[in-house]
C-alpha cells in the first residue's frame, strides 16, 4: 500500500525536484499600513495623499481656529488686561535724580519760597485754573515762580558743560530737536523759574551714550527753564532735558522720592500756551509779591508788577448849581475781563453857608458821580467815569 505523502514532501512546490535539500524559508508576511482601505487586502494609499481625508482634516482644523478665536472675543474686557500702568519717578527738589547729565546748576535761592513740602495750596498767590485731567496752559499768571532780579538757574554753566561734553551735548540736543552747534542759543532763550506744583514731565537721563526717557514728576520748588509757550525744558539739578508728559493708558503709579503734601490728583501737566508770550508773570518767592519776567530774561529785566487780584480806585467830584459837593469812588478788579465799575456816595446837605463863605441858604445837592477809576495791574482798563452833580434847589 502506498504512504501518505509527508509535510517535508507536501511542501515541495510542483515541478521542483526531489532530493535531500533544505526547503526554501517562508515568504514574509504582508505590511499592513494602518488605515489602509479596500477589500481586496492590499496596501491602501498614504493619508496624505488621500483627497478625501485631507479634506475633512483641513475642515477641522477651520473651526479649532474659529472657535479660538470667537471664545478670546468674548472674554471680558478687563480680564485679561496687558495695558501696564505707566511707573512715574518722584524727583524732590535738591536730588540729583535718576542718571543726571550734569551736576546741579540750580541757584540755592530758588528753593527758599517753595522748597521741600510745598503744595498748591500752600502757594503764594492764586492757583492757576486746571481742568479736569489737571492740565495748566503755560501762560497762566502765576503757574511759576522765583526771585525778582535773580535767575534761579545757571544757564551759562549748563550751555559750557554740554557744549564742552559732546557725547552729552549731543544726546541732550537730540531730545529737544536741534543741532548740538545750537544748544548756547536755545538755553539762552529759554526763561528760569521755579515750579510752583508738582508737575508732571517726561525726563531724559545719559546712559551709554544714549538719552534714556522715563515719566516723572518734579516736586514743587524745583528749578527749571521753560521755553516762550511755558513749557518746562530742563531741570537744574541735574541738567536733565525736559518734554511733556505722555499720555497716561491706565493711573499711573509713582515711586522714587516722595514728599509731605504730594497727592496725585494736585498733580499738574504744562500745555504749551496757544501762541508765545513774550513774558512771564511770576510770584516772588521771597516777598509773596508779583513780578513780569521777559522771555529769555536772567532777571535782569524783571518788572514788579500789581497783583492780578488787587483793587484799585479812583476820585471824582461832581458839582451842582446848589452848594452840595458829592465825591465818588471808582473800583476796577484785575481779575476782571477790563470794564469798571463806579460807584458815587455824594453828600447831600442844605448848609446855611457856600463854598466861598457868604450867607445863602443852600439848597439840597445831588450826590456826584464816580470818578474815573485808576489801575496798575496788567491787563486792565480805565475805571468808570464819574457823572456830573444834580441840579441843586434854592431856596428864596
Amino acid at each position: 500500500m502506498a504512504q501518505p505523502p509527508t509535510s517535508e514532501s507536501a511542501s515541495v512546490p510542483s515541478g521542483a525536484s526531489g532530493g535531500s535539500g533544505a526547503p526554501p524559508p517562508p515568504p514574509p508576511p504582508a505590511r499592513t499600513l494602518v488605515g489602509a482601505g479596500g477589500s481586496g487586502g492590499g496596501p491602501g494609499k498614504p493619508w496624505w495623499r488621500r483627497t478625501r481625508t485631507l479634506v475633512v482634516a483641513g475642515v477641522a482644523v477651520a473651526v479649532v481656529a474659529g472657535l479660538s478665536v470667537l471664545l478670546v472675543e468674548r472674554q471680558p474686557s478687563g480680564s485679561h488686561s496687558t495695558v501696564a500702568a505707566a511707573q512715574v519717578t518722584g524727583q524732590a527738589v535738591g536730588s540729583p535724580g535718576r542718571d543726571p547729565y550734569t551736576g546741579s546748576v540750580a541757584v540755592a535761592a530758588s528753593t527758599s519760597g517753595g522748597g521741600a513740602g510745598a503744595s498748591p495750596s500752600a502757594s503764594v498767590g492764586a492757583s492757576p485754573s486746571a481742568n479736569g485731567s489737571g492740565t495748566v496752559d503755560g501762560g497762566t499768571v502765576g503757574l511759576y515762580g522765583g526771585t525778582e532780579h535773580a535767575a534761579s538757574c545757571d544757564v551759562q554753566q549748563l550751555s559750557d558743560f554740554l557744549t564742552s561734553h559732546a557725547d552729552k551735548g549731543k544726546a541732550w540736543a537730540g531730545v529737544e530737536g536741534i543741532e548740538p552747534s545750537a544748544i548756547p542759543q536755545y538755553l539762552h532763550a529759554l526763561t528760569p523759574v521755579v515750579l510752583r506744583f508738582d508737575t508732571r514731565v517726561t525726563n531724559h537721563g545719559f546712559v551709554d551714550g544714549q538719552a534714556t526717557a522715563f515719566q516723572s514728576v518734579l516736586q514743587a520748588g524745583s528749578a527749571v527753564l521753560v521755553d516762550d509757550h511755558g513749557v518746562p525744558r530742563a531741570r537744574c539739578a541735574c541738567g536733565n532735558p525736559l518734554t511733556p508728559p505722555t499720555a497716561d493708558t491706565a493711573p499711573p503709579q509713582f515711586g522714587g522720592d516722595s514728599w509731605p503734601g504730594f497727592h496725585a490728583g494736585q498733580v499738574v501737566t504744562v500745555s504749551p500756551a496757544p501762541s508765545a508770550v513774550p513774558s512771564l508773570v511770576l510770584v516772588d518767592q521771597q516777598t509773596g509779591g508779583w513780578f513780569v519776567r521777559p522771555v529769555g530774561g536772567s532777571g535782569t529785566g524783571d518788572q514788579r508788577t500789581s497783583s492780578p487780584t488787587a483793587t484799585t480806585t479812583g476820585t471824582g467830584t461832581g458839582t451842582g448849581s446848589g452848594t452840595a459837593t458829592g465825591t465818588g469812588t471808582g473800583t476796577h478788579s484785575a481779575a476782571t475781563s477790563g470794564s469798571a465799575s463806579a460807584s458815587a456816595s455824594g453828600a447831600s446837605s442844605g448848609s446855611s453857608h457856600s463854598t466861598a463863605g457868604s450867607p445863602a441858604p443852600g439848597g439840597g445837592g445831588s450826590s456826584g458821580g464816580g470818578g474815573a477809576g485808576v489801575t496798575s495791574a496788567p491787563g486792565t482798563g480805565p475805571g468808570g467815569a464819574g457823572s456830573t452833580g444834580g441840579a441843586g434847589s434854592a431856596s428864596p
